[in-house]
């Protein structure tokens, strides 16, 4: 298993050196939050540009032996080559929201106070992929960190709270690493903002947004 793990290792290096990143895609579907009816509030969302997100590669033998681990930042190369998840997080959160409130807004930056009833800052943070089987062939679990921030009419906190995606598993080939890497990212990302997106829903659509 170790000679094996050390050749997925040198092929993936390898094919660092000589290929370039596909870009990604991302195509979240929007989940249904099958609310009775829309609240009569209308919300601006937070979405950085650039988001100040970061993503890991992890291999396996992290855990346990952390010394002689496989680790890699993929955050510049990623961006370089084209990597929509701010784009991608707009627009599903927008579709989704918009089933639960009167208005809502994507913007970059924060508003005045007074301009809507509420503001929501969302991010994701540091997206991980965890290296998890070698003997049978290579696959990945992947999760994203996330923040979410809520403002009252005034710009006053009302909720700040944070956590993790849940996390999904892909296959991916040490002999041919870039095409099936991106392809288990655009895929298990796009699912895992779409999931998101209807936590966050659901969250917004229970909150008294006049409580402060």
């Amino acid at each position: 298993m170790k000679i094996l793990r050390r050749l997925s290792v040198v092929a993936v290096v390898l094919a660092a050196a000589c290929a370039t990143m596909p870009p990604v895609q991302f195509e979240p579907q929007t989940p249904n939050l099958a609310v009775a009816s829309k609240r009569n509030l209308k919300l601006a969302v937070v979405v950085s540009d650039p988001m100040p997100y970061d993503v890991f590669y992890s291999g396996q033998a992290c855990p346990k032996t952390p010394n002689r681990c496989y680790k890699r930042d993929m955050t510049a190369e990623l961006r370089s080559g084209g990597f929509p998840l701010e784009s991608a997080l707009s627009r599903v959160v927008s579709e989704t929201l918009s089933q639960a409130f009167s208005q809502v807004v994507v913007v970059r930056d924060l508003p005045q106070p007074g301009q809507y009833d509420g503001v929501v800052t969302l991010g994701i943070g540091r997206i991980l992929n965890q290296e998890r089987v070698v003997l049978t062939g290579e696959t990945n679990d992947i999760t994203a960190e996330w923040t979410m921030s809520v403002l009252d009419k005034q710009n006053k906190e009302i909720l700040n709270t944070k956590g993790v995606s849940p996390m999904h598993n892909y296959p991916w080939s040490a002999f041919n690493p870039r095409p099936t890497f991106v392809k288990g990212i655009s895929t298990k990302l796009s699912l895992i903002l779409s999931e998101l997106s209807k936590e966050w829903g659901a969250t917004l659509y229970a909150l008294d947004f006049n409580k402060s």
